[in-house]
C-alpha cells in the first residue's frame, strides 16, 4: 500500500522523535541523528509497491542513520536487502568495516540483518528498494558480501538503473499488475549487474594482490636452483594450479616469468661487471643448473650469447 509520511506539519521539537518512527517503521529499526547546528530533522518519505520490490523516495536534510545490533534483536523480518539509489547530493555507506560514498545516481546495497550506518548530505534525495533476499540470492549467490560496495553511475548498471528507476518512480501507481512486475525483474536484473561489477573489480584485485604475494617470495628465492611451481605453492599455502591461473591470466607461465627474471639479473652482472667468475659460474649462482639451455635461453632474450655480450663489455 502507498503511504506519504512528512514532517512539514510536526512541531519543530517532536519533529526528531516522528522522523525516527517514521522511518523504522518504512524500513527496520534504525536510529536518526541530526546533522550540523540542527537538532531535528526535516524529511519526507513516499512509499509505492511494485511487485515484490517496495520503492521509498526519501528526502531531508542531513543526518546519520544507524543500524545497532540491538535494533536488529528487536525485528521479526529481515528477510530482504535494501538497495540505496542516490538522486541528489551524496550519502556515505558503512557496513562490515568497509565504508562506499555513493553520488548522484550510484547505488550500494546493505543488509539489515547487520550493523550498518548511511551519513547522508543536507538536501539529500534517495530512492531505496526493498529486494527479497530469497529472490536477489536466487539470481546471484553472496550478495550480502557486497554491501557497502559503491556502483558508480557514470557507466554500465549504475546509470541504467539510475535513469531507470527516476523515470519509474512517479508512475509506479499506473501501471498494471503485469506491468509492475516486468519493470521490478528489469529492476533487480540491473541491480545484479552491478554487484556483478563489483565482484569483478574484487576478483581482479583478489587476483593481483594473490600475483604480488608470489611474485615477492619468486625474487626473494630467485637464485635458489630448487625454486618450482610445487616449492612456491607449498611455501605459500596455495594449490599448484591456483599458482599457474594468477598467471596465465597475465597470458604467462610461472617459471617463463622465472626464467626471466634470471636472464634480466645475469644480464645486469654481465654488463655491470659483477661477476668475474666463469659464465658457468654466473648462471649456477642464478639458478640455472643447465649451462647450454641457459646460453639458448639467453641468446633468446637478449639476441645475444652472454659469451658475446661479455666480451663487448670488456
Amino acid at each position: 500500500m502507498a503511504k506519504m509520511l512528512s514532517t512539514d506539519l510536526v512541531p519543530q521539537k517532536q519533529k526528531l522523535e516522528f522522523w525516527n518512527e517514521a522511518v523504522s517503521e518504512t524500513f527496520v529499526s534504525l536510529q536518526c541523528v541530526a546533522l550540523g547546528d540542527r537538532d531535528f530533522i526535516d524529511g519526507e518519505i513516499s512509499v509505492k509497491p511494485l511487485a515484490s520490490l517496495e520503492v521509498s523516495m526519501v528526502r531531508g536534510t542531513g543526518q546519520l542513520v544507524s543500524r545497532a545490533s540491538s535494533g536488529i534483536a528487536e525485528d521479526q523480518d529481515g528477510d530482504f536487502y535494501l538497495v540505496g539509489v542516490q538522486t541528489r547530493g551524496s550519502c556515505v555507506v558503512s557496513q562490515d568495516g568497509k565504508d562506499a560514498r555513493i553520488d548522484h545516481g550510484g547505488f550500494a546495497l546493505y543488509d539489515p540483518r547487520r550493523p550498518y550506518s548511511l551519513e547522508l548530505t543536507d538536501d539529500f534525495e534517495q530512492l531505496v528498494i526493498r529486494v527479497p533476499r530469497v529472490s536477489l540470492d536466487r539470481q546471484f549467490a553472496g550478495a550480502e558480501q557486497l554491501s557497502a560496495r559503491g556502483v558508480d553511475a557514470s557507466r554500465g548498471a549504475g546509470i541504467l538503473l539510475s535513469n531507470s528507476i527516476k523515470t519509474f518512480a512517479h508512475e509506479i501507481g499506473t501501471l498494471s499488475p503485469e506491468a509492475a512486475y516486468a519493470v521490478s525483474q528489469g529492476i533487480e536484473h540491473l541491480i545484479v549487474a552491478g554487484l556483478e561489477s563489483v565482484a569483478d573489480v574484487d576478483a581482479d584485485d583478489a587476483l593481483a594482490g594473490r600475483r604480488q604475494v608470489i611474485q615477492r617470495y619468486i625474487l626473494k628465492n630467485l637464485c635458489d636452483p630448487q625454486l618450482s611451481i610445487t616449492s612456491v605453492s607449498e611455501a605459500l599455502h596455495l594449490s599448484p594450479s591456483s599458482v599457474h591461473r594468477t598467471f596465465a591470466a597475465e597470458g604467462e607461465t610461472v617459471m617463463n616469468w622465472v626464467w626471466q627474471q634470471r636472464l634480466d639479473g645475469v644480464y645486469r652482472d654481465l654488463t655491470g661487471s659483477r661477476h668475474r667468475g666463469t659464465l658457468t659460474e654466473l648462471a649456477h649462482s642464478w639458478g640455472f643448473s643447465d649451462s647450454a639451455h641457459f646460453s639458448r635461453a639467453f641468446r633468446r632474450r637478449f639476441s645475444v650469447t652472454p659469451s658475446q655480450l661479455r666480451a663487448k663489455k670488456s
